[in-house]
């Protein structure tokens, strides 16, 4: 039974080592994929701050056509002001005129707040793009690092997964389904015992099942957790023989 206790410390160091290969395996790629979402993420939010800045300069443009126009107009009337005939068409042209002046001081205002957005954006635009590229530069490097990283451990799989066929092959095929179903169900499927006690639930262990632990004379489970118990070798004969 010892070599079987062997074996099994031997399979779990193994189990151990393909587990956090097959995590490893599952979590670079999630962190090169949140990597580059990332990266699309801002990319999109400075798209989208460059089209608002493109639209808001297009109504600008519109209002400074508006603008001029609205001086044209009001040139050619003020002209037209020494061709009138009538006191009455000299108020209604002058009010024109005067109503137009009104527009165009809303419409510079207007104008003067668009430049004012134009001009946040641009300083916007102009962060968030020195953050990308440095960003992006950070992330490339850990995702190369990631990339090379997955290629090492595919590379160390198929080996580990061959040293744990050859190692279960040395189990008893009554004792490996225990350790299979344990593993399945637990993770771990032996603990030490130490000092009369499960070192991973803590629970007591009776003295003659302590003894049988010491000995290996066969597969003991845990009261408690269920897993099963091994003892490191037995050294001397104090372990017990006045208990």
């Amino acid at each position: 039974m010892k070599d079987q206790i062997s074996a099994l410390e031997e399979l779990q160091t193994v189990d151990i080592q393909i587990k956090k290969i097959e995590e490893d395996l599952e979590k670079y790629p999630k962190e090169i994929s949140n990597f580059n979402k990332e990266l699309e993420s801002k990319q999109n939010s400075i798209n989208t701050k460059k089209e608002t800045l493109t639209e808001v300069n297009k109504v600008k443009t519109q209002l400074e056509l508006d603008l001029k126009h609205n001086n044209e107009s009001i040139k050619s009337s003020e002209n037209r002001l020494f061709e009138i005939k009538t006191h009455k068409e000299y108020e209604a042209l002058q009010k024109e005129i005067a109503e137009t002046k009104r527009s165009n001081a809303a419409l510079e205002e207007e104008i003067l707040n668009k430049m004012e957005e134009m001009e946040q954006l641009e300083t916007e635009i102009n962060e968030d793009e020195s953050i990308f590229t440095k960003t992006s530069e950070e992330y490339s490097q850990k995702i190369s690092d990631h990339e090379k990283k997955i290629v090492e451990l595919k590379a160390d799989y198929d080996p580990i997964k061959q040293k744990k066929d050859e190692i279960s092959a040395k189990v008893d095929p009554k004792i490996l389904p225990v350790y299979e179903r344990t593993v399945s169900k637990l993770g771990n499927a032996l603990s030490l015992a130490e000092n009369e006690k499960c070192t991973t639930c803590h629970i007591n262990i009776p003295a003659q099942m302590f003894n049988e632990i010491l000995r290996q004379t066969r597969i003991i489970l845990c009261p408690s957790c269920k897993r099963i118990l091994y003892a490191k070798p037995l050294e001397t004969s104090e372990a017990t023989e006045d208990q």
